[in-house]
Parts: structure tokens; C-alpha cells; sequence
């Protein structure tokens, strides 16, 4: 279906002083990766480097603390906290590269990793997971190998039953996405299909609505790309990195869904894609990712900068 893309909605200028700071290293290095935030603390999950790692973050020691390996090594997964507990859904094996439809429960008291019903639509890596309104969200992904296909499954878990539904797909199949729970939805934005890069899938922004089970097509993302991170403070969604060949992006943006306006913030030190993201107590975390576009070369650098301070 083809779309008209209109220019993005661009609020009013957001100011740049604020610098970013370099916090304790995540060690080894990795990227393809992703995290999450539960109780105050940052958890990060495979990767390319670690693809067996399950790590946690303190912001108030800046010290990182390993944790219970994966029970098997992935890269390109898709991590949510819900309910006190961590999932770990899908993403590509550590070996073949092949995507992959495990989902794994973490529990934080017991440190222990526990199996939970796979993904119904079939394996899914490079996919976008979040939790809304106590279920949890597996968005979009390829459904082979890192070169695609893309494919817009949408597919929910609800803790309470133990089951998988299926949900409306997003109007965009891609990969390497960015999605987040904001302002009362789910928004995903970016991405693409295997070598296609075409605007429509890297400047792609859409809103879920869960009573409605339907998705909205936004303002587009203003640089156009895919290998990016994503996360939320709850109204606002903050996309950093990516990639869109033969270029990696440095460029940190903005999402309100409330008045569908992006806004660009300070970027990165340096330019990463694959890289984790997460918003925590005000701050905005840039962990690892890869510096080269379309390569592995994973760095072990940790950055923040404040989201109150501007």
C-alpha cells in the first residue's frame, strides 16, 4: 500500500547544552542487543559478544553486576519487564543465525530463568517488544535470518492465562525496529527488510491502540533508519542510533503521541547502531552498540544525559 509521507511534525526547539557522561563500561563489549527497567535498575540481554549475558545496571553504585546466563545465546531479542518479572522474547540463535520463537520468564527473587509458551506466529528476531496494560507485546521482526523477511505479526501475552492472541499487524512490516509503550499505546517506529531501506519502513512511525486493536500511521521519524533503540519514559518515546547504509547515526529523537510532534535531542558521542537504550529516573542510557554500519564492532561505552535538565 502506498503511503504519502508528509513532513514530520517538528515541535518547538529543544536545547543541546547538556552533555552527555560516560558512565562504568559494560564489559565485554556487544551490540544487537537490548534492555529494560525494572525496579530502578537497567537489565541488558545477549548480543552479539555476549550472546549468552544477562547482566544488571545500579545507576546509584554507576556498577554492573552479572547475572544468570540466557538459557541459550541470542542476539537481536527482544526484552520487556512486566509484573516484577523480565521476558526475553524471540530473537536470532547465537549459532545459525536463524530467528528463533522462545520466550524465557526471569525472576528477579530466585535468579532464575523459567520457559514460556513461544511465540504463535512463528520465530522472530530484530523484533520490537513492550508491555501495555499488563500484557506484554511482540512487534513486527524478520522471520528467517538478518537479511528478512520482514513481517508486521503482532502477537500478545497475557501473564494471567499463559496464552498467546493474536493482534491487528502493524500497516509497515519491518525489522530492526524501535518499540516502546507510550503515552497509553505502543509506538514503532523505523526499521526495514532486509537490504531494503526504503523510506516508507525507515521513517515509519504507528500508534496501537489496544481498545481499538488497530494501528495508526504518525508523523514520520525525521532521519530515516533501522538498527535503532528505543524506549520510554512513559509519555514521551526517545529513539537514538541506528543505521541506513552505508551510514551509522548519531541522532537522539523525541517522540510526543500526544500532539504526533518529534523533536531532536543532543546526539550520541559517537555514532552506534544496534545499540541498548533506557530511560531511568530522568536520565536517558546509550549502552554499547556498534559503530560501523552493517559490521560487528561492538563498543563497551555506556553514555547518559539528562531529560530533566533542558
Amino acid at each position: 500500500m502506498a503511503l504519502a509521507w508528509q513532513l514530520p511534525a517538528l515541535a518547538e526547539a529543544t536545547p543541546k547544552a547538556d552533555k552527555w557522561e560516560t558512565m562504568d563500561p559494560l564489559i565485554p563489549a556487544r551490540s544487537e542487543f537490548a534492555a529494560t527497567v525494572l525496579d530502578g535498575q537497567i537489565y541488558v540481554a545477549g548480543g552479539f559478544g555476549a550472546t549468552r549475558r544477562f547482566d544488571r545496571y545500579d545507576p546509584e553504585t554507576n556498577a554492573w553486576t552479572q547475572l544468570t546466563d540466557l538459557p541459550a545465546g541470542r542476539h537481536h531479542l527482544g526484552v520487556a519487564a512486566l509484573d516484577e518479572q523480565i521476558y526475553i522474547v524471540g530473537g536470532h540463535d547465537e549459532a545459525t543465525n536463524s530467528a528463533t520463537d522462545t520466550v524465557w520468564r526471569y525472576d528477579p527473587a530466585s535468579n532464575q530463568w523459567s520457559d514460556i509458551e513461544p511465540l504463535p506466529q512463528g520465530p522472530r528476531g530484530a523484533l520490537g517488544v513492550a508491555a501495555l496494560n499488563g500484557r506484554l507485546y511482540a512487534v513486527g521482526g524478520s522471520s528467517h535470518d538478518l537479511g528478512g523477511p520482514a513481517t508486521g505479526d503482532v502477537s500478545c501475552f497475557d501473564p494471567a492465562s499463559g496464552v498467546w492472541s493474536l493482534k491487528a499487524p502493524l500497516q509497515i512490516p519491518r525489522e530492526h525496529l524501535a518499540v516502546a509503550a507510550t503515552g497509553g499505546g505502543i509506538v514503532a517506529v523505523g526499521g526495514r527488510n532486509g537490504g531494503d531501506e526504503a523510506l516508507e519502513m525507515a521513517r515509519a512511525t504507528e500508534l496501537y491502540d489496544a481498545a481499538n486493536d488497530s494501528w495508526e500511521t504518525r508523523s514520520p521519524l525525521p532521519e530515516p533508519r533501522a538498527g535503532l533503540g528505543g524506549a520510554s519514559d512513559g509519555s514521551m518515546m526517545f529513539v537514538l542510533g541506528g543505521e541506513r547504509m552505508p551510514d551509522t547515526s548519531d541522532a537522539v529523537n523525541r517522540y510526543d503521541p500526544a500532539s504526533d510532534c518529534w523533536a531532536d535531542l543532543s546526539p550520541m558521542p559517537e555514532a552506534r547502531h544496534g545499540v541498548a537504550i533506557a530511560v531511568l529516573d530522568g536520565w536517558l542510557y546509550a549502552i554499547g552498540g556498534s559503530t560501523l554500519a552493517g559490521q560487528v564492532q561492538s563498543v563497551e561505552t555506556v553514555s547518559r544525559i539528562s531529560l530533566t535538565r533542558r
